[in-house]
């Protein structure tokens, strides 16, 4: 058990509210929040899988898909796009097998399905120049289109971003990655918002 402070502020009135809450987890591993669906959702992990409802000021526990139930898995992205809450993992299999599930979390917070899946060898038959051993890539960004068959994922493989089509299945290079820096947190993404903030 672990006591949590939560800091709410109104911009209604100006106000900041203080709520204290006990969670029962052994871990204090809250990062790469993400807004959806009228609450803050933290990026899953095996023992700490938890989202904030904002206007309840109550913390629940967030299912987890069924490939996640173990030690076993490695997160690559989670971040949402025109309102669908998205989480990346990478199921390794075996060298031949290996894949990404892209899972959608249901509207209700009652559990994940898989929405969409990339087959690894398909990457490294596109870009040889990837590593498939040693996983040299990242997910950047689940990328919703207005129409479904418009919906891609952009990753990052060595230097490079790729743009991959979930439904006719292509690649495309968008970009050279400049900045290595680029690569410090891929798994959590914020959409735009207008701020003065420096970040």
């Amino acid at each position: 058990m672990a006591l949590f402070q939560f800091q709410i502020y109104s911009s209604d009135t100006g106000d900041w509210k203080i709520r204290t809450l006990t969670l029962d987890t052994p871990w204090s591993l809250f990062r790469k929040g993400v807004y959806w669906n009228g609450a803050i959702h933290w990026a899953p992990c095996f023992r700490n899988h938890f989202y904030f409802k904002i206007e309840a000021e109550q913390v629940q526990r967030l299912p987890l898909p069924v490939d996640m139930k173990s030690f076993e898995f490695m997160t690559m992205y989670f971040g949402e796009s025109r309102g669908h809450l998205h989480l990346t993992l990478l199921i390794d299999s075996d060298e031949t097998s290996s894949h990404l599930n892209v899972y959608e979390m249901l509207g209700d917070h009652s559990g994940w399905f898989v929405k969409y899946q990339l087959q690894l060898h398909e990457i490294c038959g596109a870009f040889p120049e990837m590593t498939c051993s040693s996983y040299d890539f990242d997910v950047v960004d689940v990328v919703r289109g207005v129409k479904e068959e418009d919906t891609f994922i952009v990753l990052r493989i060595s230097c490079k971003l790729i743009r991959y089509n979930v439904h006719d299945k292509s690649f495309r290079q968008m970009s050279d990655v400049i900045n290595y820096a680029f690569r410090k947190d891929p798994f959590a993404h914020h959409r735009y918002i207008e701020t003065l903030a420096y970040f």
